[in-house]
């Protein structure tokens, strides 16, 4: 393991899922966690949601979506819109790594304790589509509506879902701390058909570092990268069967 890098490298799942659907639900329970950690849940061509700790702490939700493909930071009439946001929700623009709109809200979410996400996608009039994104609360037993982003996406719904563990602290001594994941009773519906995924091909970024693994445990997909990390279970760019 290299000294010198910044960070743990981001890992990724694919999900062999059918492409652009109206509606992906997903799980993730958190095994290990350190400040400055994004756990991905739902990940697809046009945004993403899932849970962080933040570097100073602090536990949130995070859903973003990304303004057209062909437009870096638009003018305002094609940027993302928010037309719904839920109580307690903070709304703002996000640049760097393309432009869009970001919602977030605090969420105590706990260590190996589940946490359920649902995205929805409407297609609105062939250029907008309408993107939902919830998360269930057990207490209530009942989907809370975190926010609706619309944005230019030519009649895509849901395509190319993905999950990932990132690093964002940065600060050339997190690439030494693990970070872990479980993710699971992931699936797909359009009308009436229920597709599972069973099947996930395991990325990461460019970084060089090789404390990375991926696999399936207690029948769930799993993620883990820096730290002591070895890769045991899954070649980088192999596939995973539950």
């Amino acid at each position: 393991m290299a000294n010198h890098q910044a960070a743990a490298r981001s890992v990724h799942l694919r999900y062999d899922l059918p492409d652009n659907v109206p509606c992906v639900c997903n799980e993730v329970c958190v095994d290990e966690t350190r400040k400055g950690s994004y756990f991905c849940v739902i990940g697809f061509s046009r945004g993403y949601c899932g849970i962080q700790e933040l570097s100073d702490g602090q536990k949130k939700l995070i859903f973003s979506v990304w303004d057209s493909e062909s437009n870096n930071d638009p003018t305002p009439e094609n940027r993302v819109k928010v037309t719904y946001s839920g109580e307690g929700v903070e709304v703002s623009r996000f640049g760097n790594e393309g432009t869009g709109g970001k919602t977030m809200m605090p969420f105590d979410w706990k260590i190996e304790v589940p946490v359920k996400f649902k995205m929805e996608a409407r297609d609105e009039d062939g250029v907008w589509t309408s993107f939902s994104c919830f998360v269930f609360i057990e207490t209530s037993s009942s989907w809370f509506h975190i926010a609706t982003l619309k944005t230019i996406a030519n009649g895509d719904l849901l395509k190319s879902v993905y999950s990932f563990v990132e690093d964002f602290r940065r600060d050339f001594k997190s690439y030494e701390e693990t970070r872990m994941a479980k993710f699971g009773d992931c699936f797909a519906l359009n009308g009436d058909c229920e597709t599972e995924c069973r099947r996930a091909m395991f990325t990461a970024d460019g970084s060089p570092c090789k404390n990375i693994d991926a696999g399936c445990l207690d029948t769930k997909f799993f993620l883990e990268t820096g730290g002591q990390t070895q890769n045991t279970h899954t070649p980088l760019n192999g596939y995973i069967t539950l």
